[in-house]
């Protein structure tokens, strides 16, 4: 079931809204569960039994990291302090493998369902090549709905049980609900228990705000997905696909439209998912920052899927960072190259392990591994440039506060988004390759492939809108706020007005080929 589907929004969501709002409180925990369980069955089939068993160990095992704190709190106070210590030790090792175990659980399926093909297809290239009658079977699996969100979410709440950042669920359903909860299962975002075991275990109460908040936001990422994203696609599809017949010109609007594709359909998911979870008073994790504002290719990435980012950098890029291999790593840089590099080679490590997890987490080949090292290397070069860049010239401090330099400085950061993005698309590295070679081959035919004028005109508009919109965002307006206050008529005719763009200029019907969510599939 798509979130733009006719049965979501209009049977769906307003069903189980009724029944959530009418029940009192303590019963509104049980339609959501119930409401997430039916949408996973209803999107997923027999995958189901995936969510259940992932959910299993995940309680199971927070349930014993609580035991075990609980146990150390109740220590016999008569014991010495070596005493103490000694079962505080046990304790923490008692920790350490429970946490390593539940996380290494859900990891293999994790590893085994989205990697195993892959690895399977480079083993046998490998052995094709070699002498002898060597063969290696390539499985094909389908992908449980939010295999990659749910894992991670729910090894995240491992370790922070394990920390000690919040007390584990008493009970199996509760967990079940965290994970399975149905706006954030198909994409995103991530989220923390300790920031949704509130509104969603203790509901507030029903609000108006709330509900109108909540459908603002659906109707402004569906006008994202189906107005922009949807038009874009057909000019992507097509260029992306047969991309040996395009140059120049083309594949450099190609590139243009798949970013904007990209970010009006992955930010307008979030807006519909984050806009259902908001009819409920449940407040998901907010993805997007107005990314194409960005000065640099790292603060790009901290306005865009910031709760990846989040995730990565709190439970592989610290946990690296302070693990014992990148100290030992740290001393004998120190040693070998100097103070400086023992500092920074470690973090450049780390950096790199993390980068290549943030390509292959997006999908299981050597093309995304090629996307995540493209935005390392950037990284890279610009940390080892910016203390050469400002000790040459001392003035680029001052120069940096101005509005154009700012400007041009967004432009570079775009430009070199759209080169990642082109990579991301692509099928395959070797596409990817030709792709940015046949740049520099001037393209002499028509830039209307499979979008008329009309369409194009639509596609610009509707991209200045959303634009705009990130501006007024970036400028510190609250938009709902402000129409909020506005008087009712004007209020209702902004309302209706959303609702016929769609209509109107949605890409829908027998001339238009919608993309799925694009993220869905990660």
């Amino acid at each position: 079931m798509s979130y733009t589907s006719f049965v979501y929004l209009f049977l769906f969501l307003p069903a189980v809204w009724a029944l959530w709002a009418v029940l009192p409180q303590r019963g509104r925990p049980a339609v959501l569960l119930g409401a997430s369980l039916l949408f996973y069955w209803l999107t997923s089939g027999r995958y189901i039994v995936w969510i259940l068993a992932a959910a299993a160990v995940t309680w199971g095992v927070g349930l014993l990291l609580g035991r075990l704190d609980d146990i150390l709190s109740t220590a016999k106070p008569e014991l010495s302090a070596a005493g103490r210590k000694a079962v505080k030790k046990q304790l923490a090792a008692a920790k350490s493998l429970a946490v390593g175990g539940g996380a290494a659980i859900l990891l293999a399926v994790f590893l085994w369902l989205k990697y195993w093909p892959f690895a399977a297809r480079s083993i046998a290239a490998v052995l094709d090549r070699l002498p002898g009658a060597l063969s290696l079977t390539v499985p094909s699996y389908t992908l449980p709905l939010g295999l990659s969100f749910v894992t991670l979410m729910a090894v995240g709440y491992l370790v922070d049980v394990h920390r000690g950042s919040c007390r584990p669920a008493r009970h199996y359903w509760q967990v079940l609900l965290f994970l399975c909860f149905w706006p954030h299962v198909v994409e995103g975002p991530f989220d923390r228990w300790d920031r949704l075991s509130g509104p969603l275990l203790d509901p507030p109460r029903l609000s108006y705000k709330n509900l109108t908040f909540g459908v603002q936001r659906i109707v402004w990422g569906l006008f994202k997905k189906m107005v922009i994203a949807d038009r874009a696609n057909m000019y992507v599809k097509a260029v992306f696909d047969d991309y040996t017949q395009y140059s120049g010109m083309a594949v450099a609007l190609g590139a243009v439209l798949y970013t904007l594709q990209l970010y009006a359909e992955f930010s307008g998911c979030m807006d519909i998912v984050l806009g259902s979870a908001e009819c409920f008073g449940v407040p998901l994790a907010e993805n997007f920052r107005q990314p194409f504002f960005s000065r640099t290719v790292g603060e790009f990435w901290r306005r865009w899927h910031m709760t990846l980012g989040a995730w990565l950098r709190e439970y592989l890029f610290q946990p690296l960072i302070l693990s014992a291999p990148w100290k030992t790593l740290g001393r004998f840089c120190r040693t070998r190259f100097g103070a400086a590099a023992g500092r920074s080679l470690p973090v450049w490590a780390a950096l790199g392990v993390t980068w290549a997890a943030i390509g292959w987490w997006h999908g299981a080949g050597w093309m995304y591994l090629l996307y995540g090292m493209y935005y390392y290397i950037l990284q890279l070069l610009g940390e080892i440039a910016e203390p050469v860049w400002t000790a040459r010239f001392p003035g680029i401090t001052a120069l940096r506060k101005r509005r154009w330099y700012q400007a041009l400085q967004m432009l570079r950061t775009f430009v070199l988004v759209l080169g990642g993005m082109l990579i991301f698309r692509s099928n395959g590295t070797l596409a990817a390759i030709a792709m940015f070679k046949s740049l520099a081959v001037p393209y002499t035919g028509s830039l209307l492939i499979k979008l008329d004028a009309r369409d194009m005109a639509v596609l610009a508009a509707g991209a200045v809108l959303m634009l705009a919109v990130d501006l007024l965002h970036e400028r510190g307006v609250a938009i709902r706020n402000t129409l909020a206050r506005a008087p009712l008529p004007l209020r209702w005719a902004v309302y209706i007005g959303g609702v016929l763009l769609i209509l109107v200029f949605g890409a829908y019907g027998d001339n238009y080929d919608p993309a799925g969510f694009i993220y869905a599939q990660f």
